[in-house]
């Protein structure tokens, strides 16, 4: 279950990151789809992105995530 769940996540990371790095070009949106606090911002996505493959090695590690 914990390997679904990272792999949802890893695309919501995904699309946080598509649509930061875009914003203006493509869409004008302002904030993530789930909240209003969290905004599109570049440096959080970095964050973000990090700490999905930090987790996602992590859940590696245990034998948890299939490659």
């Amino acid at each position: 279950m914990e390997g679904v769940f990272w792999y949802l996540l890893l695309l919501d990371c995904i699309f946080y990151n598509i649509m930061a790095w875009s914003r203006g070009k493509w869409h004008h949106k302002e904030t993530h789809w789930l909240s209003d606090y969290l905004p599109l911002q570049k440096g959080f996505g970095v964050f973000y992105l990090i700490f999905m493959l930090w987790l996602g090695f992590a859940l590696y590690r245990m034998q948890l995530l299939l490659f």
